[in-house]
């Protein structure tokens, strides 16, 4: 990376020594950038080109809200962002989760890197967390006396009181569910749009989400990912081949036809090759996949 050259402009007081000046307090390589954003405005990032899903309500103890009792408690929310630009390998989606006994909001991000769905980042926001700007106005949740409160401290309590277990089962259920397929999506100010119907970034996100939060199968132990890895690879390269696939990778694997088949679903499954689609002969890439480098070969099998 070069050396920075600065100007005059970039000094408070440009004409001191060199070893005296001083960068001005504004200046990029010095600001503080947590300065320039609310959480407010980080959780409105979430909502950008993201596919949403409420999975719990505050009010899902009272499906009647007109009969809600005077000192209810509304209940715990999850509400789930696939974002249709993913963060990295095996990303999954985001989530953020309130409850009225927690002093704050539970923000994560979901993701499958082999061995089923888990929480890979956890962030905890303060209510009343905001800024300044310019002119001296708080950017972030209003205040009536123009004050930030100071929140309670987070303590082991309030860590033990995050059900990180139902979170990630809840959403598990809510992302392996392929229903969508049939009963469209809800677009919000359109109709409902069946899966065909969706933008491919939008398809792509869903299928995605789909195969990488499928449940681990019970039984046996799981396949190892790079096994599956290198039985993705040789399934795209012999797919293009025509008839006689299973034939020709049992060949290559040193295993019979029946293994292979198993092989494969489970690379489908974990999320190296794509879900199967009705009318399609061939599977396509899955979100797992990378490139093919240090990987097993078959004979190394």
């Amino acid at each position: 990376m070069p050396k920075p050259e600065f100007s005059t402009d970039d000094y408070v007081n440009p004409e001191a020594p060199f070893g005296e000046r001083r960068l001005r307090p504004d200046h990029p390589r010095v600001r503080d950038h947590s300065y320039d954003c609310s959480r407010r405005t980080q959780e409105l990032d979430l909502w950008k080109a993201s596919l949403i899903s409420t999975v719990m309500e505050p009010w899902d103890a009272y499906p009647d809200l007109e009969n809600v009792p005077k000192d209810a408690v509304p209940g715990p929310s999850l509400t789930l962002f696939v974002k249709e630009r993913g963060r990295g390998p095996g990303y999954v989606a985001d989530f953020l989760y309130t409850a009225s006994d927690l002093p704050v909001t539970v923000h994560g991000i979901l993701a499958n890197q082999g061995s089923g769905l888990g929480l890979i980042e956890l962030e905890l926001w303060r209510p009343d967390w905001g800024y300044w700007d310019g002119f001296g106005d708080f950017i972030g949740p209003s205040h009536d006396d123009a004050a930030v409160t100071v929140s309670a401290p987070i303590t082991s309590d309030v860590l033990r009181r995050i059900p990180l277990g139902q979170i990630i089962a809840r959403a598990q259920a809510e992302l392996a569910d392929q229903s969508w397929r049939e009963d469209g999506v809800t677009i919000l100010g359109r109709p409902q749009a069946a899966g065909s119907e969706l933008a491919p970034a939008s398809l792509q996100a869903l299928e995605n989400a789909n195969a990488l939060a499928q449940p681990a199968q019970r039984g046996r132990p799981p396949l190892d990912g790079e096994l599956l890895h290198a039985v993705a690879h040789a399934y795209l390269r012999e797919a293009i081949n025509g008839p006689g696939l299973h034939h020709r990778l049992a060949d290559l694997f040193n295993r019979p036809e029946p293994t292979i088949k198993d092989w494969i679903k489970a690379a489908r499954d974990r999320g190296y090759l794509s879900p199967a689609v009705p009318g399609r002969r061939a599977a396509g890439p899955g979100p797992l996949l990378t490139p093919h480098s240090s990987l097993l070969t078959p004979h190394s099998l």
